[in-house]
């Protein structure tokens, strides 16, 4: 599993500002647990895409001392196994599972925009079905935790609104992200149109797996 990092809002400033440079290096090995104990081990090609390019972009490696294993650092906008950018897959999974527009819809409004086949499009909303109750547990955990006046947890409130996991995540996904904007400054530019990208950047590094 790698370790997800914040990088700034796209593909095409990291590659322009050579943002994997500046890779933060892991306190201690995710694998094994010692300290103090990574070293530089390279980079590795990614080539996302998103609607209009391929983009081709390096990843920072880091190599374990201790038991020689290595993690990456993922560029948030990324996902792991997944082609395309996070915002292109994000902008599918609100139309799906918020706006419940149809396959049919989905595909005639985005016909000329560069997104991929329908069976493309259906397993990535599949996939986030698979994993959202599990997502939507640990933020309701956190919210409970961290924010507990948040309007999600009102018990006649906003979540009983959503019809099935999928579509309560990407609710719940807005309170995490208004929550975390409260004590991180450096989240001031994430907008309503980011959250999963925070969410994956929060998830994935408390150790929730895959999201998509």
């Amino acid at each position: 599993m790698p370790i997800v990092a914040d990088f700034g809002p796209d593909a095409q400033e990291y590659i322009a500002e050579s943002k994997q440079e500046d890779a933060p290096r892991p306190e201690e090995c995710p694998h094994c647990g010692q300290k103090s104990c990574m070293i530089g081990h390279g980079y590795y090609w990614r080539k996302p895409r998103d609607q209009l390019q391929v983009y081709r972009l390096k990843v920072k490696r880091w190599l374990c001392k201790g038991c020689k294993r290595t993690v990456s650092v993922l560029p948030n906008f990324l996902l792991r196994y997944r082609h395309y950018l996070l915002e292109v897959i994000a902008a599918i999974l609100v139309l799906r599972l918020e706006s419940l527009a149809s396959w049919a819809v989905i595909l005639a409004s985005n016909a000329s925009e560069g997104y991929p086949a329908l069976r493309t499009i259906q397993r990535w909303c599949g996939s986030f079905w698979i994993q959202a109750e599990r997502w939507l547990k640990a933020v309701q955990e956190c919210l409970a935790r961290q924010d507990s006046r948040s309007s999600w947890l009102d018990a006649q409130g906003e979540a009983l609104q959503s019809s099935n996991p999928a579509q309560a995540l990407l609710a719940a996904s807005e309170h995490l992200l208004a929550w975390a904007k409260t004590g991180w400054a450096e989240l001031a530019d994430y907008g309503l149109n980011k959250r999963v990208h925070f969410l994956w950047l929060w998830g994935a590094n408390g150790g929730l797996g895959r999201l998509v």
